[in-house]
């Protein structure tokens, strides 16, 4: 795993590349494949939308939480993704930016599993989560389907087994997706109950 922080203008992110060691990512790709067959449009998974309800997704997903809820230890995606709240990611992120440390603080998070083919994509929009997360994950042969902070004018490259950490609140996006490929993202939303 290599960890780097970047800071641009007013925005502090982590990208993680090598995120799952081989083993991790040997299930994790499985469990993508197997699990492609619940992924619904994305209407149906509380995607952004416009002012008009115009869904700002065209790719498909599921969310793992609602299909594991009575055994989250069966999905190897949310047994490999908890390495998101270790100290080997937390320490550096939290000395480079304080925004991390709500990281620790959370009590709940949710994953949503993206699958995007050509021509999909998911755009500008922030999420509700104090910190999001995002892995991508590459099958086949496609260019394009980079990761975007369009405020900031800043690309990160859609590298297979990355993973990103960055604010919820932040303007995010992906561009589309160009080939026969599809590229798969794990959307970690992390956030605090309120009692």
């Amino acid at each position: 795993m290599k960890i780097n922080c970047y800071r641009i203008k007013n925005l502090s992110y982590i990208v993680v590349d090598n995120f799952f060691t081989a083993v991790e990512l040997e299930g994790v790709l499985q469990e993508i494949k197997d699990l492609k067959r619940f992924s619904l449009p994305a209407d149906k998974t509380g995607s952004a939308a416009n002012p008009n309800g115009e869904v700002k997704r065209t790719g498909t997903g599921v969310f793992l939480d609602g299909l594991y809820k009575d055994n989250r230890d069966a999905s190897a995606i949310l047994q490999a993704n908890r390495k998101l709240f270790s100290d080997e990611i937390l320490l550096p992120a939290e000395e480079f930016d304080s925004i991390f440390r709500f990281v620790k603080g959370s009590d709940i998070d949710t994953t949503l599993l993206n699958y995007y083919t050509e021509g999909q994509e998911y755009k500008a929009h922030e999420d509700t989560s104090r910190i999001s997360a995002v892995t991508f994950l590459n099958f086949g042969h496609f260019t394009g389907g980079d990761f975007i902070f369009p405020k900031q004018k800043e690309c990160v490259k859609a590298k297979h087994n990355r993973a990103v950490l960055f604010p919820g609140c932040v303007t995010h996006q992906a561009l589309p997706v160009c080939g026969n490929g599809t590229r798969v993202s794990i959307a970690q939303f992390i956030n605090r109950n309120i009692i």
